[in-house]
């Protein structure tokens, strides 16, 4: 049986315009997983959840797994900041052992967050690397509703994939541009702090 007629004539009648425009339509309307590289997204996704089951449970055992934590915290008495009022940020610095023949210390980056409240809203961020201490995947959060959530895919420091709030946004666009590369600065300025505080 034949799904389609083996040619469409765009030109013939009503019913084989409507039969062109449906197939159309239905192709636009393929999920978003047949898009290409979601096998790598989908990774990112796996690897993400096993980096922060691994997290929860070096919190929730005294003894733990590996994982280790440095903090950061700003305005830690929570004083009043000026032309702010509330202000408070915590980074958190997730890590656990690399190579032990070069290193025989804790020194390979997993994950970062940040944390900061504010006097009219609490701001999310979070970073998650691979054994390359590349990013490859951010979350940000700069508020309470959905819209204000926004999801970045990395592979190898190029963009995979921009979400925000429940939009995908054309990673050749202005904005996923602007959004990637102030998601690599920040992860340069804070691999930074890291490394620093291990020399320390």
């Amino acid at each position: 049986m034949r799904w389609f007629p083996k040619r469409i004539d765009c030109a013939g009648g009503p019913g084989r315009r409507a039969l062109f425009v449906l197939f159309a339509c239905l192709s636009c309307a393929l999920p978003i997983s047949a898009q290409p590289g979601d096998k790598r997204i989908t990774a990112i996704e796996r690897l993400s959840r096993q980096i922060n089951e691994q997290i929860s449970e070096s919190e929730r055992v005294e003894e733990g797994n590996g994982i280790y934590c440095n903090e950061l915290v700003i305005n830690k008495g929570d004083k009043s900041w000026p032309a702010v009022g509330i202000f408070r940020t915590v980074i958190k610095f997730y890590y656990t052992f690399g190579n032990r023949e070069k290193n025989p210390y804790p020194d390979q980056l997993l994950k970062i967050t940040v944390t900061t409240h504010r006097s009219d809203r609490r701001e999310y961020a979070e970073y998650v690397f691979n054994s390359a201490a590349q990013l490859i995947y951010h979350y940000q959060k700069d508020g309470e509703s959905a819209e204000s959530e926004q999801r970045c895919f990395f592979a190898a420091g190029r963009l995979l994939r921009l979400t925000k709030g429940k939009r995908i946004v054309g990673i050749r666009s202005r904005e996923a541009v602007e959004t990637a590369t102030r998601a690599l600065d920040a992860r340069k300025s804070m691999l930074e702090i890291f490394v620093k505080s291990l020399r320390n």
